[in-house]
């Protein structure tokens, strides 16, 4: 098995995976840089700071049969597929966290059956938004792997930390574009401003106010929920 790079176990969690209580793997490194990340540690390292098979018996131990794995990118690590098939060797129900830019790898593993559920970061609604607030292309990426999600009909949601109030005709485009529907899913997450931010200067006002009635403006095309606010 190749390594992964482990950044931390979270032996607990009632907040990673939707409705379930789960332990939470973290690996490290990212390919995008998002100002508002407030992860530095598990976006520029690579190193693993716990060891693989210590990792696994932590997973035994803990005794769940949910698991969230997230990032940094869990999709840049080359021993992801291995370790998902031990996973499901224990018969684990397993969650992965995405920014949706490596659509054919996320396809891969679902058509292995090795993902249960999938949650895809929206980092913007337009191109122009997206290459702002990660510094990097790969906008339409997050279309392929949105409809790969869909074509295998796996359980997903979609989440978008609220950096700014996106134009609504831009919104309409992406929804149209990405087949989205009125049952799928979508978060709208509070910013977390803290010294680890990897903008520090990156801090956006957008009032309570201000989300509501974009959160009731989206909800005429999607389902949308609220964290943080």
């Amino acid at each position: 098995m190749l390594k992964l790079q482990i950044a931390g176990f979270e032996p607990v969690s009632l907040n990673n995976f939707t409705g379930k209580v789960a332990c939470t793997v973290f690996t490290s490194g990212c390919n995008l840089r998002c100002r508002y990340c407030h992860n530095r540690e598990l976006v520029v390292s690579t190193a693993s700071n716990i060891d693989l098979d210590e990792l696994k018996k932590r997973i035994i131990a803990c005794g769940l049969k949910n698991i969230v794995i997230t990032g940094g990118e869990p999709m840049l690590q080359r021993g992801l597929e291995d370790f998902l098939i031990w996973l499901k060797n224990l018969k684990m129900v397993i969650k992965i966290d995405t920014n949706g830019t490596f659509p054919h790898k996320l396809e891969k593993l679902i058509n292995s059956s090795l993902i249960d559920y999938v949650a895809i970061d929206i980092k913007g609604f337009s191109e122009e938004d997206f290459k702002f607030i990660t510094r990097k292309d790969g906008f339409y990426k997050v279309f392929d792997s949105i409809s790969i999600t869909k074509k295998y009909k796996l359980p997903f949601e979609l989440r978008y930390t609220m950096w700014k109030i996106p134009e609504m005709h831009n919104v309409k485009m992406f929804l149209r574009d990405a087949g989205l529907k009125s049952d799928d899913c979508i978060y709208l997450q509070k910013m977390i401003k803290s010294e680890s931010n990897l903008d520090k200067r990156f801090y956006p006002q957008i009032t309570e106010n201000e989300v509501y009635r974009f959160r009731e403006a989206l909800s005429e095309y999607l389902s949308v929920y609220l964290r943080g606010f």
